[in-house]
């Protein structure tokens, strides 16, 4: 993907090798999110390696994936599929998460139509969204500066690794169909493969 790198000054440089995708939703419109996530001159920065628009177009790196973005630095009460990928340093406390996680944010939940209230669609992950969210996920899987492995287990919300954090759950569920849609079984093959069975009886 050919995706516009904008840095933002809110990161910690590194070359680590990424290893799992944490999703959040941003609590503002694209822009503005790019912007805060983008701004220095405030207490507890914060960024992401990626962040998607509602709109077609709108989608920026701000941070390489090989550097540390601050995204998920917060450990509180873990849930057992955050645990699947989190490590532990030496005395059995968490390590930063944002040190082998890549961060990518999606703009939603605020006033599309500037008419003075959120409706609800407006709350809804756009096609476009998606589209953007799944060829991403795929490209990082055989990016050379990762080692993401495209298994469900590897992509977890921000609220798995941090209780009170947002849960854009139905954003992963929609993701993991797209990454891996049910192949329909093939009835000529089961129906063989049940007369083949009866025949051996």
């Amino acid at each position: 993907m050919n995706i516009p790198l904008k840095q933002t000054p809110n990161y910690a440089p590194s070359n680590t090798k990424k290893v799992a995708i944490v999703l959040h939703f941003t609590l503002g419109g694209y822009t503005g999110a790019v912007e805060w996530l983008s701004n220095a001159n405030r207490p507890n920065r914060s960024s992401a390696h990626f962040v998607i628009g509602r709109k077609e177009g709108e989608i920026v790196q701000l941070v390489k994936v090989t550097d540390i973005a601050w995204h998920a630095g917060v450990v509180s009460n873990p849930n057992d599929r955050a645990k699947r990928i989190m490590r532990k340093n030496l005395d059995g406390s968490w390590v930063n998460p944002n040190q082998y996680t890549i961060g990518i944010k999606l703009a939603g939940g605020y006033d599309v139509y500037q008419d003075g209230t959120v409706e609800p669609n407006e709350n809804d992950i756009t096609e476009w969204q998606y589209q953007q969210l799944t060829e991403l996920v795929k490209s990082l899987s055989y990016n050379p500066d990762t080692e993401f492995v495209l298994d469900e287990k590897n992509i977890i919300i921000h609220g798995d690794i941090t209780d009170y954090k947002e849960k854009p759950e139905i954003v992963r569920t929609e993701l993991l169909k797209r990454l891996f849609p049910l192949t329909q079984p093939n009835k000529a093959a089961i129906k063989a493969q049940i007369i083949s069975l009866i025949n051996q009886l």
